[in-house]
């Protein structure tokens, strides 16, 4: 018997996470119907699903009339996953103006697509960060979805404040929303600028591995794959709640650096600079994910950190 296809959006498809849950869609539901709609900006990189959408948009979600377009010219969404964001806090530091535009203005126009030209039909998956929760000291218990949010960072403020524009919405107009908040990803076809990528390539080139501050800043690291078989699980199951995503895999930025120069080949000491820390630089994050493992049955796959990274070397190195 033929498996029911459903109408799927994409948002920021082009980029680590979201092009990553393309290829798991593909691979695992093809017979579904996939619109992703990306910027194209800086970090995308549409070569990598590129022959897997059955239609694209090359537009910014802050054009109001682009984005209703999309929306007006295909049938109604039966899922809308919203990965599309400005996202590295660095550039939040030294920028804050287009994160407020991206991920609060784009992620506004992207509800009231959902709830006007979609009619509130479906379902609409915000993804987001734990980041937005704050930080934690080196014995505090790990975040849940009760605990209060607050940011510290341009780039968290924006993702709590979508957070918030997404709770009302469900509140105010009764609309079919989840969020979801994960710890750092990892994994294939993510941007140069983040962590793990820096550390390979920098020991591939011979270079210095830049860590802020002492290198003890935590934080909690999760496959990308495992992190779109949970938003995955929301979709289709979750309730107007928020869910939080993590692995339990806690570990210091040096610990991570340690590990990459273990596999490397590469002598600790000789290969890092220490520089100054980061403007409000959260000290530890950490996920407690039991209500989404309970309620939605959800476990995470990529159990074996160290081989993960062996093969992100043979990909960055």
């Amino acid at each position: 018997m033929q498996k029911e296809s459903k109408n799927i959006l994409v948002t920021g498809g082009y980029g680590f996470i979201g092009g990553n849950f393309i290829r798991f869609l593909r691979d695992n539901f093809p017979q579904h119907r996939i619109t992703c709609v990306d910027k194209d900006g800086y970090a995308s990189n549409k070569d990598y699903v590129k022959g897997l959408c059955d239609k694209e948009y090359k537009l910014d979600i802050v054009n109001t009339l682009e984005l209703e377009n999309v929306f007006l010219t295909n049938d109604k969404f039966d899922y809308i996953f919203h990965f599309a964001a400005e996202s590295h806090v660095d550039n939040s530091i030294s920028g804050p103006k287009v994160f407020i535009e991206s991920n609060v203005l784009g992620t506004q126009n992207m509800l009231e697509c959902f709830r006007k030209i979609n009619n509130n039909y479906g379902r609409f998956v915000h993804i987001s960060t734990d980041e937005v929760y704050g930080h934690l000291g080196f014995n505090d218990p790990s975040f849940t979805e009760l605990t209060p949010i607050a940011p510290r960072s341009p780039y968290a403020a924006s993702k709590a404040s979508s957070d918030l524009l997404c709770m009302s919405y469900i509140e105010t107009f009764n609309c079919n929303i989840s969020i979801t908040r994960c710890c750092n990803n990892y994994g294939p076809n993510q941007h140069n600028e983040k962590f793990i990528p820096t550390i390979i390539k920098s020991l591939s080139e011979g270079k210095k591995v830049p860590i802020y501050g002492e290198g003890l800043n935590v934080r909690e690291w999760v496959h990308v794959h495992d992190h779109n078989l949970a938003v995955w699980a929301v979709g289709t199951q979750g309730k107007n709640e928020v869910y939080n995503i993590g692995s339990g895999l806690e570990l210091t930025n040096i610990e991570l650096v340690d590990k990459i120069c273990t596999i490397m080949g590469k002598d600790l000491d000789k290969n890092v600079i220490f520089v100054e820390d980061r403007l409000g630089h959260d000290f530890r994050y950490s996920i407690n994910c039991n209500k989404i493992k309970k309620d939605l049955l959800y476990e995470p796959l990529y159990n074996d950190f160290d081989e993960q990274l062996k093969e992100l070397v043979k990909i960055y190195g």
